[in-house]
């Protein structure tokens, strides 16, 4: 039919524009995929990933400021100079932290951002208030001290924890994109080297050729310019796909873990300083070393973060915080007997003491073994997306050249056999 309709030299020109246009076609999808790919590797090592490193550290500060002036007010008076200097480097970090953080954030992270800056001087100065109702030995200060802990907990640690969470969607969203198979380049590459197969038998078929140079040469290059892109790709986007599963979705656990040990440790503190009305703050406590390691310390989030870490250093390093944690709470119980009956004076030495078998002592390696974990899983959320971008190198110069290649192939073909009707 087809035949005879459309002459030999018409139809050999329609063959070969169809081809060119496949090829431009596939290397043109093959092209947006890959810089598709790098753009979001690319936002992962520059903006979202340095983002959520960033909330997480303003995070962790903010807690750590509260859970150290609390324990620093136990002191009755002039407060510990390491205590204070802890307290102080905390402030400092959380608001250069801020300020990273508003450099790269959208509208919703922006307004998280201002709260947080509105309401920190609000936070400190209710701290410095209640240093100086402690140093005068007036109990009005332990009234400011929990106003200031209520603001952090209600109003500040809130709003660090969504910047975190939002900064951490971001990122994992990034990384499924990037993850994502490139199924619609690997189909437009298929159907090119069908077609280009198809073309060769027509020709053989119409000139007694069984070869035609150009289109196999044309079929070598489409076989490249399909392999290379699927290969770099695919291997890129299980680069990526390691990054979430070993580093990011363990930065969410760990970082959950940080902010429960750092919330309990200044439940530790308040109890104390309520001194008789502290049962909602040891309740407090409770739940959140619950939360962290279960009711028998076999448990919780850091289990689960066990279970999740890739590596057996890193397995290590998160049953070290383990195996403190359950000392932390067995020294607290010593505390919170002490307390209990009635040696108020002893219990606050025991909690605020800082030898190595302190709850002081227990609870900085928890927060030092967790933060280094930490560092590790963000490190290699970090390195996996380089990795990815490394494989992607060189990939969209080459497959502009292949396209070229391909399509002056398809014209090399098929010239010679449209000249032979002239």
């Amino acid at each position: 039919m087809l035949r005879g309709r459309i002459r030999t030299p018409e139809l050999y020109r329609l063959v070969t524009a169809g081809l060119v246009l496949l090829a431009v076609a596939t290397g043109a999808a093959a092209l947006a995929a890959e810089r598709h790919r790098s753009a979001l590797l690319a936002d992962i090592t520059a903006v979202s990933g340095p983002l959520s490193v960033g909330a997480q550290e303003l995070h962790r500060s903010l807690a750590d400021a509260d859970a150290t002036a609390a324990t620093a007010f136990l002191t009755n008076g002039v407060e510990p100079a390491a205590l204070r200097q802890r307290y102080l480097d905390d402030i400092a970090r959380a608001s250069a932290a801020l300020a990273v953080a508003l450099r790269d954030a959208d509208d919703a992270d922006a307004a998280r951002l201002a709260r947080l800056a509105d309401q920190l001087p609000v936070y400190t100065g209710l701290v410095e208030t209640a240093r100086s109702y402690n140093r005068q030995g007036l109990p009005l200060g332990g009234a400011y001290l929990r106003e200031a802990s209520a603001l952090m907990r209600e109003v500040l640690l809130p709003a660090a924890q969504e910047l975190f969470a939002g900064a951490q969607s971001r990122l994992i969203a990034a990384q499924r994109s990037a993850a994502g198979f490139p199924g619609g380049v690997l189909l437009l590459g298929l159907v090119t080297v069908g077609a280009l197969v198809a073309a060769q038998v027509l020709l053989a078929r119409r000139t007694n050729r069984v070869f035609n140079p150009g289109l196999v040469a044309a079929s070598l290059v489409a076989l490249l310019a399909l392999a290379w892109p699927a290969v770099a790709l695919t291997v890129a986007a299980g680069q990526v796909g390691a990054g979430h599963r070993d580093g990011s979705a363990l930065v969410s656990l760990l970082a959950d873990a940080r902010r429960t040990a750092l919330q309990a440790r200044a439940d530790e503190a308040l109890t104390l300083i309520a001194r008789g009305n502290g049962a909602a703050f040891e309740k407090d406590f409770d739940a959140m070393l619950t939360g962290l390691i279960g009711p028998d310390g076999r448990t919780g989030l850091l289990l689960r973060a066990g279970a999740q870490a890739p590596a057996a250093a890193d397995r290590a390093v998160i049953e070290e915080a383990r195996g403190a944690a359950r000392d932390w709470r067995e020294r607290h119980r010593r505390v919170r007997a002490l307390d209990d009956g009635g040696n108020y004076q002893q219990a606050v030495a025991t909690a605020t003491a800082t030898g190595p078998d302190s709850p002081a002592a227990a609870f900085g390696r928890l927060d030092a073994a967790v933060s280094r974990a930490l560092e590790t899983a963000n490190r290699r959320v970090d390195r996996q997306a380089g990795d990815a971008g490394g494989t992607l190198r060189g990939l969209a110069a080459g497959l502009v050249l292949l396209t070229a290649g391909l399509v002056a192939a398809v014209l090399l073909g098929f010239r010679p056999r449209i000249g032979e009707y002239r």
